[in-house]
């Protein structure tokens, strides 16, 4: 288990952070996309930023602990169609460079299948 307080939105932000950073760097067009998907959905781009902040400062292993809760904290907490439109917004992130890598295909497709859509 974490020691990061997960919500509605952190799951949220662990999951954009993870699928973004899939190849090891987060694009301009990426920080773009998820700035004005998170906009665009009310969040708090601060909070976002805080995560981030602290997933930044994580191990691998923790990273992928964070990751899994994160998962979970979704598939148990919302709605099919908030876990459709969860996906649907870390596809857009991924596709904002029109190309979606293999890395991150791989994280989505993970993603798609453990939350059951």
């Amino acid at each position: 288990m974490s020691t990061y307080s997960l919500t509605d939105e952190t799951s949220i932000d662990v999951l954009i952070f993870w699928v973004e950073s899939a190849d090891g760097s987060i694009s301009f067009a990426e920080q773009t996309a998820v700035k004005r998907v998170l906009e665009n959905m009310k969040y708090d781009l601060s909070t976002y930023h805080k995560t981030l902040s602290h997933l930044g400062s994580m191990s691998t292993s923790n990273l992928h602990t964070i990751v899994d809760e994160a998962i979970s904290h979704i598939k148990s907490h919302f709605s099919d169609d908030g876990k459709n439109l969860v996906y649907s917004l870390l596809e857009s992130i991924a596709n904002c460079d029109s190309n979606i890598s293999k890395a991150e295909q791989e994280k989505l497709s993970r993603i798609k299948s453990e939350l059951g859509i």
